[in-house]
């Protein structure tokens, strides 16, 4: 291209990218790694699709970057029995499509996750026996006896609210295409592992938010949400590489701000019979092979901190001293058990599964977990998929033969959750198959026990089961690091929710 023409086609393009600023609509871009499952809130239990429909959805209470329960669609809420709770919900809410919200909708919403146990989200809120709804704006929450944790429940994913007759006359399956909420942002369009586009929601109860639009792209590879975020085609980014930090902030573009987080990278074992990892003395050598000291200097660059169990500071009821910042690194002692188990050096094969793109360096992980049990003499074959073929093909088909490398976050802030997957016949029964009747037994009496030091001594036993059994182990709680641009004002929560309502232009 001659060079008036080529500098003529530059100045157009960076014209069109300044449109949306000249005729004065304001535009948030946001890029991470991977895309969500669907827009069904109930369907589906992935923090990364929580930080992004936390925007199109509301829940009754709201939970602030500090962890404090906060009005939202309730504007009060009290218990008026041992099993039951009244809310006054707040009057004058709008969803998307111009209905009003009532005590309905809660109704429907609520006892939809209650009573259908192919949700994913129903075994958070199997507890709630019956939403009576006493007014349009006043209605009470009966549960299956005590719920001491019914108001971190209705504070998270799965309690978002849809609108009960929009739902009705279209299907879930046309509402999960074209959803609709009561949240600062309402849908505009969905291109799967692309991008997805919302608007500001000019009625919302909260006021209007200040960006006119909100894009959420899929960027899996971590370099190239850096350059992009580094060339200003995006405004935030998640799940930085702690390598990268100091080249970002070099470009005056942006900066980087650290996220302490809820999320604990851990091993996930299947147990079930008939595999290598069913035997425990396989899965407590695994446990001593792995050094997450290293893991967390050397390929964290310090950002973690290893714990034995999937509890960090902030969590409930948990043994945090017992377990936090323990490293159980014991090599001598993981070749020691494996020739107890009857395997040699060579003679153990394991299979390590893990994704890229979820998290910061989680292929990194996944490779350097197998090359530290070849250390102690296992052979591994390391399959790292890219989050998407991973989660469909491995860790949703219950597909892994041995291990997985995975992470998972706290949503409730309470150790209860941490451990409900492993419930007998629970979330985690065609991954793992571990079931321990004393560990169900204390779980389900914490489920409803409202006295908290009698509840800690519940979940603190159930957290020695299963440290002792392993049906996972953990290896260290995140600390991310959030790259943000210039032009937008916004300080990254540890819960890693991207809630945008409170984010403001710079210019």
């Amino acid at each position: 291209m001659p060079r008036p023409f080529r500098t003529l086609a530059l100045l157009l393009m960076a014209t069109l990218a300044l449109l949306p600023y000249a005729f004065g609509q304001r535009t948030l871009t946001i890029a991470q790694g991977i895309d969500v499952p669907g827009f069904d809130p109930h369907g589906h239990s992935n923090a990364a699709m929580e930080a992004v429909l936390i925007n199109l959805y509301d829940y009754l209470v709201f939970k602030s970057a500090n962890g404090e329960f906060e009005p939202a669609l309730a504007t009060s809420w009290a218990p008026v029995a041992e099993d039951a709770w009244r809310f006054t919900l707040r009057e004058g809410v709008l969803f998307h499509d111009g209905s009003p919200f009532t005590g309905h909708d809660v109704k429907f919403s609520l006892e939809r996750l209650a009573g259908d146990e192919a949700l994913a989200e129903h075994v958070n809120y199997r507890q709630i026996r019956e939403v009576e709804v006493v007014s349009d704006f006043e209605i009470v929450i009966h549960t299956n006896g005590p719920d001491p944790l019914l108001i971190n429940r209705i504070s998270r994913i799965g309690s978002a609210i849809m609108p009960r007759d929009y739902v009705e006359s279209v299907g879930f399956d046309a509402f999960t295409l074209s959803p609709v909420g009561t949240g600062p942002f309402r849908f505009v369009e969905w291109v799967r592992d692309q991008q997805i586009v919302m608007e500001a929601f000019d009625d919302h109860w909260r006021g209007r938010a200040q960006f006119d639009r909100l894009v959420h792209r899929t960027i899996p590879e971590d370099s190239t949400r850096v350059a992009e975020l580094m060339t200003g085609g995006v405004d935030i980014v998640t799940n930085i590489p702690e390598q990268d930090q100091v080249r970002i902030g070099q470009t005056n573009a942006a900066r980087v701000e650290l996220a302490p987080s809820n999320f604990i990278m851990m091993v996930v074992f299947n147990v079930r019979e008939g595999t290598e990892t069913a035997d425990p003395l396989v899965r407590e050598a695994i446990d001593y092979a792995i050094d997450r000291d290293l893991l967390v200097e050397g390929l964290m660059g310090g950002l973690g901190v290893p714990t034995a169990a999937r509890i960090n500071p902030g969590i409930s009821a948990a043994p945090i001293e017992r377990y936090f910042g323990v490293n159980n690194y014991d090599p001598e002692r993981a070749v020691e058990l494996l020739a107890e188990a009857g395997y040699g050096p060579g003679e153990l094969t394991i299979n390590v599964y893990g994704a890229q793109g979820r998290f910061a360096l989680g292929g990194e992980l996944t490779e350097i977990v197998g090359v530290m049990l070849e250390a102690v003499g296992i052979n591994t074959v390391v399959d790292v998929r890219e989050f998407s073929a991973y989660s469909a093909n491995v860790w949703n088909a219950a597909a892994f033969e041995h291990l997985v490398v995975t992470g998972l976050g706290n949503s409730f802030g309470d150790n209860w959750f941490a451990m409900r997957a492993l419930l007998c016949g629970g979330q985690y029964d065609d991954r793992v198959g571990w079931c321990n009747e004393r560990f169900d037994e204390l779980m389900n009496a914490a489920e409803t026990e409202v006295d908290p030091e009698a509840r800690a001594a519940m979940l603190w036993e159930a957290t020695d089961i299963v440290a002792a059994e392993r049906p996972w182990i953990t290896l260290f709680q995140r600390q991310d690091l959030v790259g943000v641009g210039n032009r937008v004002d916004w300080t990254p929560r540890a819960d890693g929710f991207l809630w945008m309502f409170g984010a403001t232009p710079t210019n």
